[in-house]
């Protein structure tokens, strides 16, 4: 009895089982014939269709706060059909040439596409907004896209693959059997709003960035960074002089190289190295060095100069730094020694490519070989930022971040994250380095902020806080009209005692700018913290 009712059981459970395969089946056949008929019948409309192609999509390069940097003017799009409800309503909104031309098409019975300045309702007509780059923000950093809408340089080509997409805005104007447009049929208008959402959210700053473009309007050729203080994030990226995408051709020979960002580019540094040496010479515990300046040094068989030419007097390091005594220097570096300042340079990231974002290095500049540093020439014009030394201005911002973030610092980016169909997927900036102690750091601080109250700084105060900072004037062996040219340097922080932003101005020939670095400095400042 048992034995029956286990067998009756088994087959019951077989069938059953062969029932629910051939239902679940069947429901694969349907979505499929379904799914199948659906792209048939998609595919049956399109060809039916006079189809207008209105934009390109790309994704979005954001500022930090989600303010977006490129798909940054929206516009409203009218696809207008042939009719005369159409025609009548299109020409109470366009005006002049715009509205002649749109008339000129839809007179000929062919659909058109134009930009209204509002949108409307109206049998024959369908709007859309669609966003497109207007003025574009950083553009060095954010960089430009060609005639097949694919990124060519700077975060636009870095992230091509991300921003990039065939997606396009389109409509459709549904024919009769003959191909005329349809009387009567409503314009389709496809546009994939998620294709723009996606992108790259930038460490930027819209506002600051506003600030640093305002103040390189004074330098014909240089640049403008500000970043936090706390992290390296840069918040603004400025190369001057600046450039239209839309005209590319047109600056390829032009002065002064528009296309070059020189934000990240290595150049002369002058005395604004001279915080590194301060650093290597107050972790021996040699920061109490005092010299007498007479003006000039004679080192091996020939005399270094200071720029004051009439001399210093005894001086230490604090006022070394606020007055730039290039004397003192020649004596301090040999008294650390080379090796202490080649590798307080080296943790600080100078002779090496520094990486801001997944595409993007700095130049790599150069640090002179340590062996170098033995010949005491060579350590004199090193210890003054002069000789072989090549730093970028992005580069520089590890020696002053470090200084104004109690001596460690986070190499410079200029990401934060990607965006891709609502998933954020963080940049990593890495891990701090520590260069100097808390102490140490808190020590230049009070020296720097001393360069702005009574030294070559004075006109980099700002009016309503504290700021500390150096300057500096780099020879680069380049002369003009038989004047050497100079480049022009301020790279500081502020507030002086608990820093929120460095800020680094650079000029490439302190003969062609409308203010120095130092006034472009406080100009910043003053701006913020209005």
């Amino acid at each position: 009895m048992e034995k029956e009712f286990l067998e009756t059981f088994s087959k019951r459970i077989v069938i059953f089982f062969l029932i629910m395969m051939i239902l679940f089946l069947s429901c694969i056949l349907r979505v499929t014939v379904i799914t199948v008929d659906a792209d048939y019948k998609n595919a049956q409309y399109e060809q039916n269709c006079y189809k207008l192609k209105i934009s390109n999509l790309r994704g979005t390069i954001y500022d930090c706060n989600m303010v977006p940097l490129t798909n940054n003017e929206k516009k409203i799009i009218a696809a207008v059909s042939p009719t005369k409800k159409a025609k009548n309503a299109i020409s109470l909104l366009l005006e002049g040439e715009e509205l002649n031309k749109v008339m000129e098409t839809l007179d000929k019975g062919d659909p058109a596409v134009c930009e209204i300045p509002e949108k409307i309702k109206c049998d024959g007509i369908s709007t859309t907004e669609v966003y497109t780059t207007s003025n574009t923000p950083a553009i060095h950093l954010l960089g430009y896209t060609d005639s097949e809408n694919k990124g060519v340089t700077g975060i636009q080509a870095a992230y091509d693959s991300l921003l990039y997409t065939k997606d396009e805005v389109k409509v459709y104007f549904e024919c009769n059997g003959k191909g005329g447009i349809l009387t009567g049929a409503q314009p389709i208008i496809k546009n994939n709003s998620n294709v723009t959402a996606s992108g790259v959210v930038t460490t930027l700053d819209i506002n600051l960035q506003s600030i640093a473009e305002k103040a390189a309007l004074n330098l014909e050729s240089g640049a403008v960074i500000i970043a936090d203080a706390k992290n390296s994030k840069i918040r603004a990226m400025v190369s001057a002089p600046n450039f239209q995408k839309e005209n590319i051709a047109d600056y390829l020979n032009k002065e002064n190289s528009p296309l070059i960002n020189k934000a990240i580019t290595a150049y002369n540094v002058g005395s604004v190295f001279k915080p590194c040496v301060a650093i290597a010479g107050l972790k021996s515990g040699k920061g109490d060095f005092a010299t007498y300046c007479s003006g000039s040094v004679k080192i091996v068989d020939r005399y270094f100069k200071c720029h004051n030419l009439s001399g210093h007097g005894y001086i230490n390091l604090i006022y070394a730094l606020a007055n730039s005594c290039n004397s003192f220097f020649y004596g301090f570096s040999k008294y650390v020694g080379g090796n202490s300042i080649y590798n307080t340079a080296s943790s600080l990231n100078f002779g090496n490519s520094i990486k801001i974002c997944d595409g993007i290095y700095t130049s790599k500049g150069n640090l002179p070989e340590k062996e170098s540093l033995e010949n005491e020439a060579t350590l004199a014009n090193f210890s003054i930022g002069q000789g072989t030394l090549l730093i970028s201005p992005v580069s520089m911002l590890t020696l002053y971040s470090a200084i104004a973030s109690d001596g460690t610092y986070y190499l410079p980016s200029v990401v934060e994250g990607t965006l891709n169909n609502g998933v954020f997927d963080k940049y990593n900036i890495g891990n701090p380095t520590r260069v100097m102690s808390q102490s140490t750091a808190q020590t230049l601080r009070t020296y720097l902020k001393e360069v702005v109250l009574s030294g070559t700084g004075k006109k980099a105060a700002p009016e309503k806080i504290t700021a500390a900072g150096k300057t500096a004037t780099a020879q680069t062996g380049k002369f003009e009209n038989g004047v050497e040219i100079c480049s022009g340097w301020f790279c500081g922080f502020f507030p002086a005692e608990e820093p929120e932003y460095v800020v680094i101005v650079f000029s490439e020939n302190t003969q062609n700018q409308n203010k120095s670095c130092n006034e472009i400095f406080k100009e910043i400042a003053d701006n913020i913290y209005t």
